[in-house]
């Protein structure tokens, strides 16, 4: 390559990182396994995110908005909170796969408010539903982790468990990315 393209190159790529032109965030990560023992799903993911934690974590916990952010997820409902904000019970309604029926979960949310929220199905359609997100603070904003095990109370082949989730975890985590970086810029 000739030294004057690049310089030219490099000069362009200087200058879109002082405006900030190149991507400040992250692909997601996903990692899922089988747990025989448990016949369960073991979800790990990942993505970082040109916002602050602070941020992420309001898109996280909005359960108004959640419904528009995962594709799946058709409903999103406060059963029961305490007062004070640490703790909270949610009703979901998925619709996670064609042909298979809707997926009722319910939860207990406990949060430590703008750095993890932890969850354990109280009750709805799943067997096993407990795992945690996790913000961190890092150099790009906020490292948004999830570390789940899951499995549904009725037979699923888990070939059809892992599709779903390599196919909608990674979309959950760019559609989260997306709305705090568009809610980051209204700041």
């Amino acid at each position: 390559m000739p030294i004057r393209l690049r310089a030219a190159l490099a000069g362009c790529l200087i200058a879109a990182t002082l405006t900030g032109a190149v991507r400040a965030s992250s692909d997601p990560v996903v990692h899922v396994a089988t747990d025989e023992k448990l016949n369960a799903a073991h979800i790990r993911a990942s993505i970082d995110i040109a916002a602050s934690p602070t941020v992420v974590w309001a898109v996280l916990t909005d359960c108004a908005r959640m419904p528009r952010i995962m594709p799946t997820l058709e409903s999103c409902r406060i059963v029961q909170h305490d007062a004070a904000g640490k703790w909270e019970i949610r009703e979901h309604v998925i619709n996670w796969a064609a042909l298979m029926p809707r997926i009722r979960t319910l939860v207990r949310n406990t949060y430590e408010a703008g750095h993890r929220l932890m969850f354990k199905r109280v009750g709805g359609d799943m067997r096993i539903s407990q795992g945690e997100w996790k913000l961190e603070p890092n150099a790009r904003g906020t490292r948004l982790s999830y570390n789940a095990l899951v499995a549904p109370d009725f037979p699923v082949p888990q070939f059809m468990v892992e599709r779903a989730v390599n196919t909608d975890m990674p979309n959950l985590l760019r559609a989260i990315q997306k709305a705090s970086v568009e809610d980051a810029g209204k700041k």
